[in-house]
């Protein structure tokens, strides 16, 4: 088990489907924007992150690099894992107990798509893998387990889109303006297909 939250994040705006160019979907890449704006809230993010932990990423292409960009602002997503479960369709009870044997100090992070991860946070809190929000690409939501890990046993700490993580870091970042340190605000940006 895991000591600390589980952090679900859904990965940034991918580019549009496009048969030609991808055949296989799993390989579709995120858009430039998309990369841009996680870059970031990935810095939104990173302050909300415990120091240590563990991260793991859908082997397809648009989580594993949403998964990259937070690699470069957050130390333990470098040390990433690969696991199918985080699939769009993959087995919710599977990717519930590999999460939960996971091991290692601080949070565990996973990257991965819808409707994957609403279903996990509802197996989570509710104990059944019933969607109870939606995520916004590049959106992230934090899960505590105060008592054993168990469907049901988690309580949803926060959730927050791609342009609320921006905010987070422009807020912590205009603190340290305040004490003498530059800051750069992000702009705002809205959630695109």
């Amino acid at each position: 088990m895991v000591q600390g939250r589980w952090v679900l994040v859904r990965h940034a705006p991918a580019r549009s489907r496009d048969f030609v160019r991808w055949p296989d979907d799993r390989g579709r890449p995120l858009k430039p924007g998309g990369r841009r704006e996680f870059e970031d809230a990935s810095h939104g993010l990173r302050s909300l992150l415990e120091g240590r932990g563990n991260a793991a990423t859908s082997p397809l292409a648009r989580a594993a690099e949403t998964a990259e960009i937070l690699g470069k602002v957050w130390p333990p997503a470098r040390r990433l894992q690969t696991w199918k479960e985080l699939e769009p369709e993959g087995d919710l009870v599977a990717l519930f107990r590999r999460a939960s044997a996971a091991r290692g100090r601080g949070d565990l992070v996973l990257v991965g798509h819808e409707p994957q991860l609403s279903r996990l946070v509802g197996y989570c809190v509710l104990g059944e893998g019933t969607s109870v929000l939606k995520f916004s690409k590049g959106g992230a939501v934090a899960i505590d387990f105060p008592g054993p890990v168990r469907p049901g046993g988690g309580r949803l700490l926060w959730a927050l889109t791609r342009g609320q993580l921006c905010r987070v870091r422009a807020r912590r970042s205009s603190r340290g303006a305040r004490r003498g340190r530059p800051s750069r605000a992000p702009k705002e940006k809205g959630d695109e297909g």
